[in-house]
């Protein structure tokens, strides 16, 4: 790129003259007419000895150096990372000059991942969107640009390849755990709950917020609905009372919030929809002193494992549903993925489990049993 634009540039070479030289003028590898050297190098290529007489390099770029084949290899990170920080880094002059690496963060095993925790490395991170989901740079596309590459290529590449946040699957959870089935009518279940997951902030719009619809019948759990979508409160509160509108004739659906969420912000929301439809949603705060978040979601993991646990058939493609499920399988231990769906999910389970108990033991009438006939 920057011989074409040394040959070709019409305001740089108007500026400066032509830099085209006569001398050494090859593809990849050229001398500009004021003396300065440029020359391209390939991914492991021993750059050792590289000088132009007595000059030794004094700006080096590394440009998209990892790609998912590699990433793939934790051996071959570590042989191309050492081949950054020895061969390449040590072709400067004992160091002085400009070392740069630019790239996404497509996978903590990558050489990127390596070179930002090294000492006195200084790390940049640019973003594709802020945390109002406005694009940083608003010159080359739009916030409905950026909401359109994200619904297509789902959340996981979103986050993979315009947010430095990889996630690797399968950790907690495995894709094949998750099953559909068609539910039947919700008068059939035992019992109905709506677990809502706000986020802690609850006025950004970049911030996942999640209502999740879960039934309990027989041994089974199931996923009848949901809502889980970067969306202000008063859209998650709407989402709701539409809820409650279409399930109050046939059914009875006990609405839940973690009680730290249920502030004056989001009461008022509540309050404010409520007069506009003539009712107050009659939702309550789950008041249990909860342990680790990741924890408790593992404590309900084996659930999906042992084939407990069916999702709606009917809403498989719908967005709210497959960003539920990413989420979901995204899950690990020191991951800054979003986790909103699989919160209210737990709540929402245990909830069921809570309120739905059946004994397993059969009474015994008669004398009671001694040590003797015990052991």
């Amino acid at each position: 790129d920057i011989q074409a634009e040394l040959e070709h540039n019409q305001r740089i070479i108007a500026d400066f003259g032509k830099q085209q030289g006569n001398a050494s003028w090859q593809d990849g590898e050229f001398k500009a007419a004021n003396g300065v050297k440029f020359l391209a190098c390939g991914r492991g290529q021993s750059p050792r000895g590289l000088r132009d007489r007595e000059a030794r390099p004094d700006y080096i770029v590394i440009d998209d150096l990892d790609d998912d084949e590699l990433c793939r290899n934790e051996k071959r990170v570590h042989d191309i990372t050492d081949w950054v920080k020895e061969a390449l880094f040590g072709a400067l002059d004992v160091g002085r000059g400009r070392f740069i690496m630019v790239g996404n963060l497509i996978s903590k095993n990558s050489v990127l991942a390596n070179l930002t925790k090294t000492k006195g490395v200084h790390v940049s991170v640019i973003k594709a969107i802020d945390k109002n989901g406005e694009p940083v740079w608003r010159e080359k596309w739009t916030k409905e640009e950026a909401q359109e590459y994200r619904d297509f290529v789902g959340y996981r590449a979103w986050e993979k390849e315009m947010m430095h946040n990889p996630i690797v699957d399968g950790t907690i959870f495995r894709a094949d755990w998750i099953r559909y089935k068609k539910l039947p009518r919700l008068s059939k279940y035992e019992m109905l709950v709506c677990y809502t997951d706000p986020s802690f902030k609850s006025t950004t719009s970049n911030d996942y917020k999640a209502c999740r619809l879960w039934g309990k019948i027989g041994k089974e759990l199931h996923l009848i609905d949901c809502y889980v979508r970067q969306d202000t409160v008063s859209g998650m509160v709407r989402w709701l009372y539409d809820l409650y509108e279409r399930t109050r004739d046939t059914a009875a659906v006990q609405f839940f919030m973690e009680a730290n969420f249920m502030q004056d912000v989001i009461l008022d929301e509540f309050d404010a929809e409520g007069k506009l439809r003539g009712y107050q949603l009659p939702i309550m705060p789950d008041k249990r002193k909860k342990p680790d978040k990741l924890q408790r979601i593992e404590a309900v993991s084996p659930l999906w494992e042992r084939g407990f646990v069916f999702y709606n058939e009917k809403l498989k493609e719908s967005p709210d549903m497959q960003t539920g499920i990413e989420q979901t399988l995204a899950l690990e231990r020191g991951s800054r993925i979003h986790d909103d769906a699989p919160d209210a999910d737990e709540g929402a389970i245990w909830m069921l489990q809570r309120n739905s108990r059946q004994e397993s033991f059969q009474p015994v009438f008669g004398k009671r049993p001694t040590a003797k006939n015990i052991w």
